[in-house]
C-alpha cells in the first residue's frame, strides 16, 4: 500500500514538473499608431488615436514549437474614445504562437489571436462598452540567460466595439493599427 502511494507521488511529481517546465510568465509594453473610425448615422469620423499597452501574460509550450498564451492588457488611449471621462480599456487575450528555432538562443515566431475587453463609459444608456479584437503578428524571442527571454515584435490589431445607443441614434466604432512591443518572459 505504502509503495503504491509513493509511486503515485513520484509519478505525479514527474508529470507536474514536466508540465510546469514549459510554463512561462511575462510582461510586454507596446504602443500603437491607431486609426479609429466612428459612424453616427449619416456622420462619419476617422482619426488617429494612439495608445499604450501594458500586457501581463502566461503561456505554455516548448521553445521552437507551438505555444498557447493568455494575457491581460491594460490599454490607455491618447484621446478619449467615447466620452470625456475614460480612455482606458482592459482586455483578455488568447494567442497561438509558432516559434522556429534559428539557433539555441534566437526563436523567430508568428502569432495569431483574439481578445475581449471592456471600457467604462459615461453619459449613455450603458455604463460600459465591450469590444472584440483579433491580431496577427511576428517577432523574435531571444534567450538572454537560462529561463529569461527578451521578446520583441509587431502585431496588426483590428477591434470592433459594441454599438452605443443614445437619444439621437447609434454610434458604431472600429479601430485598427500596428503595435510594436518589447517584453520579458520567464520560463519555469
Amino acid at each position: 500500500m505504502m509503495s503504491r502511494i509513493l509511486a503515485g507521488l513520484l509519478v505525479s511529481g514527474i508529470i507536474s514538473s514536466a508540465v510546469i517546465a514549459d510554463v512561462y510568465v511575462g510582461i510586454d509594453y507596446g504602443f500603437a499608431s491607431n486609426e479609429t473610425e466612428i459612424e453616427d448615422g449619416s456622420n462619419s469620423f476617422k482619426g488617429d488615436n494612439n495608445y499604450n499597452d501594458l500586457k501581463l501574460k502566461v503561456g505554455y509550450g516548448k521553445d521552437g514549437d507551438f505555444k498557447g498564451q493568455m494575457s491581460l492588457s491594460f490599454i490607455s488611449f491618447d484621446e478619449k474614445v467615447f466620452d470625456d471621462e475614460n480612455s482606458d480599456l482592459m482586455e483578455l487575450g488568447f494567442d497561438v504562437i509558432k516559434e522556429f528555432e534559428a539557433t539555441k538562443q534566437f526563436y523567430p515566431f508568428l502569432k495569431a489571436g483574439f481578445g475581449f475587453g471592456y471600457m467604462d463609459v459615461e453619459g449613455y444608456e450603458d455604463d460600459s462598452i465591450y469590444e472584440v479584437s483579433f491580431n496577427v503578428g511576428a517577432g523574435i524571442s531571444y534567450k538572454a540567460i537560462e529561463n529569461f527571454y527578451i521578446v520583441g515584435g509587431i502585431d496588426y490589431i483590428g477591434r470592433k466595439w459594441q454599438d452605443i445607443d443614445y437619444g439621437r441614434g447609434t454610434i458604431s466604432t472600429t479601430d485598427s493599427g500596428f503595435k510594436p512591443y518589447i517584453g520579458l518572459n520567464y520560463k519555469f
